[in-house]
């Protein structure tokens, strides 16, 4: 039936390709032939439209060590030299035993010193003690590239990377000049490819050069460790074969001559024949076109996705269509039933096991699906054996829409006007599906406390460890001043030339990633747990990420899973150092101080505590937070961004945005509408100024969204505060309308130092609020040059409503004042609030981390700590942290 070449590779026992071999499938009409491919060099770097065709350099011939030259490396030692060692060995042997006895004894103390030393350190490195498994790669030096050699600098003009439809730009795909470059992940130079964990599956006929760029984005997957196997289906074209066998450079790429009938069915069938042959069949396989792309992150992802739910035998995800056509996919997998009754909703890119193509028997049907839908019918062929699954809530596949001269040409009318002829026929061969309950519709189980948990990572990436790599571990991607400040450390070290990963550990739709655009301009290595993962694999993949990058330093910023799971993480990773950066205290006395004081309970877990003001730092020291190992860094802003405007400009934006009179004063207050803010104390403060006879006009804005929006306007309703007071929602340009305002107030309860009030005071504006927190130290408190007034607030919202109403008075009705504070907190801002300069000092804290004595120590049995950590984000945090409520996300309407 087929005549199929393979252009493969056999291997050695360390998995490197060596040498010619020929085989027969079962199938005795598919004949295989295995031609040799040589690996040379290390992968080079990416560009935005070329990849790498070079696999990893074979090991260096004998000759090369220190013996290099001598007769014991070019072979056995002659005659004569054995006769003189017999000689020497007979005369000396007396003493050589006696100076061998003490070096012996020497040797024993010194090892048994050392091991007392790193006792901890041994022994979470053995699985047989602690339980868990290292890749056996964590930090071994033939893993590690550097980055002269693999430079990724970021973008000169990123642009953020917004996946709600609303927002896209679907020119901004995974290889535009506006991303980071495709080469931050590259194949270790020491890759096994004996046992790839994902086999992409790709049918092609003349492909053009854009196949270029789908071998980009697959060269330069997180996940390394894959077989692609490219069917020929009758290419003839000069140009074509040649784009094949560049490709085929890579010696994770197979050539598939396809010599029976020609078509996407038929040529995706030889490759799943070929695969299920062969010694060691990859547990995955991906169906791909020849010129579609995938997010740098997706097969990792989704790999890992399958892996936390074993009940699950497909893996998708939203996906974007690009190019003649632009439309984002939202429905999935997770559509269920849907995707029977409906249309094929399931991107044909999606993840799918190899056991599942085994036991159902399942293949592309050749015959009745000649002109497309071939792929809608060998999922629903799927699901009728029971195998399904669902998705990820991020969208990492594009899907290239071609014109539709293009597609007519592979496809016919099929997806023109012949779609309800299609459906028909999908209907009628898959007829046992009668309503949503035959359907195998699939979702994750729910997160138990206590689940058992493992450290072993399921399997090798082949993914090079980088010089400079770092990880960050946020709770999440909220746009907020503690984020913001956490965008600017992930660009900072991106532009300092590390490989940078950022790890969420809650998830909430939207709010929750609100932020991952602007992160995803500087790092494709992005991962928020609970959209993909199941609770209990949380440590493990903190692990397997913290392995499979060679990640050395941690900066870890308001996470309680975290901080719990300090103490075994320690014993998993002792080489590894964490760093804790503190905002500021909780204000509601929320676990007796929060964060800071998860800080001073784990500090021996902890290479080193940085805290965003002096305030803070004296905090910590009064709980018993050793001194000594705290630093202070400040949070910045981008000071070129805000700059004061003169009375005429000022005059203008109250005009041109509010349609306000010069002479309105106006009053703003930016921040989430939360309890923190004391937001529902605004319209208080108001009607306390009115009580006061304030002759001047005046107007309050109120920017910002949170939980309090209703409890607000209710407020002003009540009050009859509607001609006084605005509230304006969540802005992109807060100075813009920080240019229209007179005074900035924040009645907060406590603040860290506030990235709000450092944006007012870059715009020249004079500060109203609290004596709490950090705030005195930031608006310069104890100086002369004071850039605003502080109020000894009681936190009683009828006393605190009265003292900010009389203060606003003050600054209201002089002009002179308001103009003093304002100068003083631009020159305030100026030289100790510019994010550039400021958060510098962070390496310098990273440089004087280190672990105390003793980090690390085992005995004998897993730390609990991390089963404690799971139990209690579960408990206090369930919405955030179980995938089967971050997957409600998508569910189907019926």
């Amino acid at each position: 039936m087929y005549q199929t070449q393979v252009g493969a590779t056999s291997a050695t026992p360390n998995g490197n390709p060596t040498h010619r071999t020929s085989q027969s499938i079962s199938d005795g009409s598919v004949r295989v032939t295995t031609n040799h491919y040589t690996p040379s060099t290390p992968p080079e770097s990416h560009n935005r439209l070329s990849y790498s065709t070079s696999g990893p350099s074979p090991p260096k011939a004998n000759g090369l060590g220190p013996l290099a030259g001598s007769s014991w490396a070019r072979g056995k030692p002659t005659t004569r030299t054995r006769r003189r060692l017999e000689f020497f060995t007979i005369r000396k042997s007396l003493v050589f035993t006696k100076l061998r006895a003490l070096v012996l004894l020497f040797l024993l103390i010194l090892g048994y010193l050392s091991y007392r030393q790193h006792v901890g350190r041994s022994f979470s490195q053995s699985s047989r003690l602690t339980g868990g498994a290292s890749s056996g790669h964590a930090r071994d030096p033939r893993r590690r590239v550097r980055y002269s050699e693999h430079p990724f600098p970021p973008s000169v003009d990123p642009k953020p990377v917004h996946f709600l439809e609303k927002n896209i730009n679907y020119a901004n795909h995974p290889l535009s000049i506006h991303r980071p470059p495709p080469n931050q992940f590259t194949l270790a130079p020491d890759a096994r490819f004996d046992q790839p964990v994902v086999a992409l599956i790709m049918a092609t006929n003349n492909p053009r050069p854009v196949l270029r760029e789908t071998a980009t984005s697959l060269f330069g997957q997180s996940l390394q460790n894959f077989l692609w196997v490219i069917v020929d289906d009758h290419t003839t074209k000069p140009e074509s074969l040649a784009l094949l066998s560049e490709v085929a450079k890579d010696p994770r790429v197979v050539i598939v001559r396809n010599q029976g009938p020609q078509g996407l069915a038929q040529g995706r069938n030889v490759a799943l024949k070929y695969l299920l042959n062969l010694d060691f069949t990859p547990p995955y396989f991906i169906s791909l076109d020849d010129d579609d792309l995938f997010e740098f992150t997706a097969l990792e992802k989704t790999v890992w996705l399958l892996e936390s739910n074993q009940e699950w035998d497909l893996g998708g995800f939203p996906y974007i269509k690009f190019g003649a056509q632009n439309e984002t996919v939202n429905t999935g997998l997770h559509s269920g039933w849907l995707n029977f009754v409906q249309g094929n909703f399931v991107p044909n890119a999606a993840v799918y096991r190899s056991s599942a193509v085994r036991k159902s028997g399942c293949l592309y049907d050749e015959e009745n699906f000649k002109t497309g839908g071939e792929d809608w019918d060998f999922w629903m062929c799927l699901a009728e054996h029971g195998h399904w699954g669902g998705s990820i809530p991020e969208p990492l596949y594009w899907y290239r829409m071609n014109p539709m001269t293009f597609r007519s040409t592979r496809w016919g009318s099929t997806f023109i006007d012949g779609f309800d002829a299609l459906k028909k026929k999908v209907h009628g061969k898959r007829s046992s599906f009668r309503s949503s309950t035959d359907f195998p519709t699939k979702r994750p189980r729910q997160s138990r406390t206590l689940e058992p948990i493992t450290w072993q990572a399921p399997f090798d990436t082949n993914l090079a460890h980088h010089e400079k790599s770092i990880m960050f571990v946020i709770p999440w991607l909220y746009v907020g001043g503690a984020d913001i400040g956490a965008l600017h450390m992930i660009q900072l070290y991106a532009e300092m030339g590390y490989r940078v990963t950022v790890l969420c550990t809650l998830y909430k739709f939207p709010q929750g990633v609100e932020l991952r655009p602007w992160v995803l301009q500087y790092t494709h290595d992005v991962h928020i747990m609970p959209s993909f993962l199941r609770a209990h694999d949380f440590p493990r993949y903190i692990k397997y990420l913290v392995d499979s990058r060679g990640i050395d330093n941690i900066i870890m910023s308001n996470s309680q899973l975290m901080y719990e799971m300090l103490p075994a993480f320690a014993e998993q990773l002792p080489h590894v150092k964490v760093i804790d950066y503190l905002h500021n205290e909780a204000y509601d006395g929320w676990k007796s101080g929060g964060y800071p004081q998860y800080s001073v309970i784990m500090q021996r877990y902890v290479a080193r505590t940085v805290t965003c003001s002096e305030y803070l730092k004296q905090w910590l020291i009064d709980r018993g937070h050793d001194a000594g190992r705290i630093g202070v860094v400040k949070l910045g802003i981008e000071i070129s961004d805000f700059s004061p405007v003169t009375e005429v400009q000022r005059a203008e934006a109250k005009e041109r945005l509010l349609d306000l009179e010069p002479e309105t004063l106006v009053v703003s207050i930016v921040g989430r509408l939360d309890p923190q803010k004391r937001s529902t104390l605004v319209p208080l403060i108001v009607k306390e100024l009115l009580k006061l006879g304030i002759t001047q006009d005046f107007q309050f804005l109120m920017l910002g969204d949170g939980p309090l929006k209703s409890a607000v306007r209710q407020s002003i309703d009540t009050n009859e505060l509607d001609d006084f007071v605005r509230m304006l929602g969540t802005v992109e340009k807060p100075q813009d309308f920080l240019a229209a305002t007179d005074i900035f107030l924040l009645p907060s309860m406590s603040e860290g130092i506030s990235i709000a009030v450092a944006e007012a005071m870059a715009m020249g504006l004079p500060i109203l609020t609290a004596r709490a927190g950090a705030l005195p130290e930031q608006i310069g408190d104890g100086s002369s040059k004071m850039g605003g007034i502080l109020v000894n607030h009681t936190l009683t919202e009828w006393s605190d409503a009265k003292l900010y109403a009389k203060e606003l008075a003050t600054l209201l009705g002089q002009p002179r004042l308001r103009q003093r504070l304002g100068a003083n907190a631009r020159r305030l801002v100026e030289t100790t609030f510019d994010w550039r300069s400021t958060l510098r000092g962070l390496d310098k804290e990273l440089a004087l981390s280190e672990n105390l004595g003793g980090h690390g120590l085992t005995h004998g049995t897993p730390h609990p700590a991390a089963y404690l950590a799971v139990q209690t984000v579960l408990l206090e945090a369930w919405p955030e942290s179980d995938m089967l409520s971050a997957y409600g996300v998508y569910e189907p309407t019926q």
